[in-house]
């Protein structure tokens, strides 16, 4: 039998952003295959006014009529007069730049190691361009005065976000000393946000498949009043709606893994900000770091 949906009484979406915004609204009550869909279209949005419906469902992983079901769900009488909202978004990325497509294109032909080291050149390429170009400088800004502003600011990464958290972290305990990295060693996250309130922040990251656990440690800092701000891989991540602020960047890859680079990218151009807003306090702790290194004669400098 055939599931009817009710159809909210907010008004049709009138544009790109309104479907988005309703699809980010609604995501925790939609059906399974639903959210599959509408996760697709946050994450892709750039490719639903390009790519056929059964593109898309292909790539998603799911029946074509469930896209055509989550247009109805949102009050259009079909998936084309939902579409209609993406036509005129203009795609950017790789496909910009016809030097570069012609050189994957190349590599491709070529085939074998080649074609593998092209596919992960264009994966990384564009995840790193399609975050700088859907990031919000504003957003930037705001995480950083909160963590400039804290009492102490927790950085939490576990598996492979574990390098991200700790790389991010010893940049910015160059400037700042009242970041901390978390889990400490021997210890759970749990341990570290214990004595957490609302005067520190949680910078906490998680990436598909999301850790329960890190999940768990941004419930514990809401519930202590903290300011939460989530790196993930997709607006509709729970991280992402859990958090104060969620910054997102993609991660595809045609490999097994996830591509970390254009989240590395994301979270050095957070460092930046950080020593930028933090004035000169941040300028001479760096300045008393590396001096004390070089006199320590850490470096090479043969």
């Amino acid at each position: 039998m055939q599931q009817k949906f009710e159809v909210i009484a907010a008004g049709l979406p009138q544009s790109q952003e309104e479907v988005l915004e309703r699809l980010l609204a609604e995501f925790d009550s939609l059906p399974g295959q639903l959210q599959l869909c509408a996760r697709y279209i946050i994450d892709h949005s750039h490719e639903v006014g390009l790519q056929s419906m059964r593109t898309l469902a292909t790539n998603a992983e799911v029946h074509p009529n469930s896209f055509v079901r989550l247009a109805r769900h949102l009050g259009f009488e079909g998936y084309e007069a939902m579409r209609e909202r993406f036509r005129d978004f203009v795609r950017g990325g790789i496909g910009s730049s016809p030097d570069r497509v012609r050189w994957l294109q190349q590599m491709d032909r070529e085939g074998g190691s080649t074609a593998i080291f092209g596919s992960m050149a264009e994966a990384c390429l564009d995840n790193t361009e399609k975050m700088f170009e859907q990031q919000s400088v504003k957003d930037l800004e705001r995480a950083v005065d909160w963590m400039i502003n804290a009492r102490r600011v927790y950085v939490l990464g576990l598996g492979l976000a574990y390098p991200l958290a700790y790389n991010f972290w010893y940049v910015a305990r160059m400037g700042f000393d009242h970041f901390i990295l978390s889990p400490r060693h021997g210890s759970l996250p749990s341990d570290d946000l214990i004595r957490m309130d609302e005067h520190d922040c949680l910078l906490a990251m998680t990436f598909q498949p999301y850790r329960r656990d890190t999940l768990a440690a941004v419930q514990q800092a809401k519930r202590k009043g903290a300011k939460v701000i989530g790196v993930t891989d997709s607006n509709a991540a729970t991280l992402c709606r859990e958090a104060d602020l969620g910054l997102v960047s993609p991660t595809h890859t045609p490999q097994f893994f996830h591509s970390n680079s254009a989240v590395t990218a994301l979270l050095e151009s957070l460092c930046a900000l950080l020593v930028v807003r933090g004035g000169d306090a941040a300028s001479a702790s760096i300045e008393a770091f590396h001096s004390a290194r070089w006199e320590e004669n850490i470096y090479d400098e043969s």
